[in-house]
């Protein structure tokens, strides 16, 4: 879209759209802004994308194929409310093509991609992510590589997208290490990397629906999990946006993340009023095993700056959390929304959530997916050695 540059988060200055994941002057991190003047985001119109591309006007890049993701349901959970004494809702991000809301960065992702006439996409996922940009290539006709720890192999359903899967030892982090080698080597599109500030964008998207989904009337707090970040500051973005557009009546919803016990960058920092600082993750929440956020400064800010928090989970009560909330709900969420649930339940008995707040829960994706290596994965490990992978790649 015209209305939309990139401006750098130290130095502010602004330039076009492009595949860059650095300003070309200071190397600061880069976000997407847009010409605010004259926009409107409400529509009455009946004919508008029912899916998230209905906000096309407040993304950088809109493809072709406007159908999915988003306009996920935002429903009640009247057992909840009543043993909570809130007015709870679920906006259910399962719902989306691949069951959760990496499908919106996925699109996003791809929708700048094509803009940019980028024949192959690479991330880093621990699960979701991978799925959601293998199944949204394949629809488009682009290539994919993927790259996976080696202890966390990806849903099973994303080598039937024909994408190649690189698995990768260690950590997530470790992934994220060579993705950025690469990104060096190939004029590919990385999504945590030349991407990434266009990517994201799809993520604040929930927030806008929110409100939607509310007659524009804002929720008093929205929970969300939170690893990387990303998610946590773009529903702050959206957020932002809807009140500067003066899109929702009310005052900004107080925003709350949730990590896992074994994995809480995030929640240290908040609750010690520090720096960030890179953990080893040790947690079975696949999907939360990020200990060096790449959004973790934006994540803690907006807490912050909503009157939110971050909380830690610990990790013996995850299970029994995740558990507890589909008994409650008929909802099955991952261990990520187990994790957000059982802030929810720390939030009420601190009296941090007040008795008759209307809250809305995020359940980021289902607990419904299989996961493990097919046989079209790599067949040894590969490490940060980039030529190592040139040569399961193919690449000489």
């Amino acid at each position: 879209m015209t209305r939309a540059a990139l401006r750098c988060r130290l130095c502010e200055r602004t330039q076009p759209l492009t595949p860059r994941s650095t300003c070309p002057t200071c190397h600061g991190p880069l976000d997407v802004e847009y010409g605010l003047k004259n926009l409107a985001l409400r529509t009455d119109d009946k004919s508008a994308p029912r899916s998230m591309w209905r906000y096309a006007e407040l993304l950088p890049h809109v493809p072709a194929d406007l159908s999915t993701p988003g306009l996920t349901p935002l429903v009640e959970a009247p057992r909840l409310s009543q043993a909570l004494g809130i007015h709870l809702l679920l906006k259910l991000e399962d719902a989306n093509p691949t069951h959760s809301f990496k499908d919106r960065i996925a699109a996003s992702a791809i929708a700048a991609a094509q803009a940019f006439h980028l024949e192959t996409l690479c991330c880093s996922s621990t699960g979701n992510l991978g799925e959601a940009l293998a199944a949204r290539c394949a629809r488009v006709g682009l290539e994919t590589v993927l790259l996976c720890p080696a202890g966390d192999p990806p849903a099973l359903a994303t080598a039937t997208y024909r994408a190649k899967i690189l698995r990768v030892a260690g950590t997530f982090d470790d992934c994220r290490t060579l993705e950025r080698r690469l990104e060096e080597l190939f004029p590919w599109g990385f999504v945590e990397g030349n991407l990434h500030a266009l990517a994201s964008e799809g993520a604040k998207t929930i927030a806008y629906e929110i409100a939607e989904q509310l007659d524009w009337q804002l929720p008093d707090a929205v929970i969300s999990p939170a690893a990387s970040g990303t998610l946590f500051a773009k529903l702050a973005q959206g957020f932002d946006e809807l009140a500067a557009l003066e899109a929702a009546t009310g005052t900004r919803p107080r925003l709350y993340g949730a990590q896992a016990g074994g994995c809480p960058p995030l929640a240290t920092a908040w609750a010690d009023d520090r720096p960030l600082s890179k953990v080893l993750p040790d947690t079975e929440v696949r999907s939360l095993a990020i200990g060096d956020p790449a959004y973790g400064e934006l994540a803690v800010g907006a807490a912050r700056m909503s009157g939110g928090a971050i909380y830690a989970v610990p990790e013996e009560e995850i299970a029994d959390s995740t558990s507890f909330f589909a008994q409650m709900t008929g909802v099955h969420a991952d261990s990520a929304g187990g994790v957000a649930f059982g802030a929810l339940l720390e939030l009420v008995r601190s009296g941090d959530i007040a008795p008759g707040e209307r809250v809305v829960l995020v359940v980021t994706g289902t607990g419904l997916k299989p996961y493990g290596y097919d046989v079209d994965c790599s067949p040894e490990e590969v490490t940060s050695d980039v030529d190592g992978v040139l040569a399961v790649l193919g690449v000489s």
